[in-house]
């Protein structure tokens, strides 16, 4: 009786301790990308289904973000392309009060989207990119990010 106590006690202390860790993102854009040193950071350690996700990009700009720069969000579980967001990212940066053009040069921005994705409590292999108006790659981020139903699990 003790042992399976302590099995299950070891078994929660590892569901928070891995809920409570950070994402790693990766680069996962081509050398020719315009932010070349960019680093993303998602607020929280999940996605909320049907709620806002938040997220930072830091980097240097080569060239100015121009009308038609575009935003895309892929969410693939077991190589199956389970959520897709597409948006003007300059919309999308217009809702967090940044104008475009947004000039070249070192730049922290953050923004949010709704997120649109229906497979819960499962990791996705999550792709954020970006193309400016010019048709090349901003940036590409890359981490695996599990979805929750977050009115019964708030995100950190």
């Amino acid at each position: 009786m003790k042992f399976t106590t302590i099995l299950a006690s070891a078994a929660a202390l590892l569901a928070v301790t891995s809920q409570a860790t950070a994402l790693d993102w990766t680069n996962c854009a081509n050398p020719s990308s315009q932010v070349p040193d960019a680093t993303f950071k998602m607020d929280g350690e999940w996605a909320c289904i049907g709620e806002k996700v938040c997220g930072t990009l830091t980097g240097t700009f080569e060239k100015p973000i121009i009308q038609g720069a575009k935003l895309d969000i892929i969410v693939r579980y077991l190589n199956k392309i389970t959520s897709t967001f597409n948006a003007d990212l300059c919309t999308v940066l217009a809702e967090s009060g940044y104008n475009c053009p947004i000039a070249a040069g070192p730049k922290t921005l953050h923004a949010c989207v709704k997120y649109n994705g229906t497979i819960v409590n499962v990791p996705g292999s999550t792709t954020v990119s970006a193309r400016n108006g010019d048709g090349n790659t901003l940036f590409c981020q890359a981490s695996v990010v599990t979805n929750q139903n977050c009115p019964a699990t708030p995100n950190p």
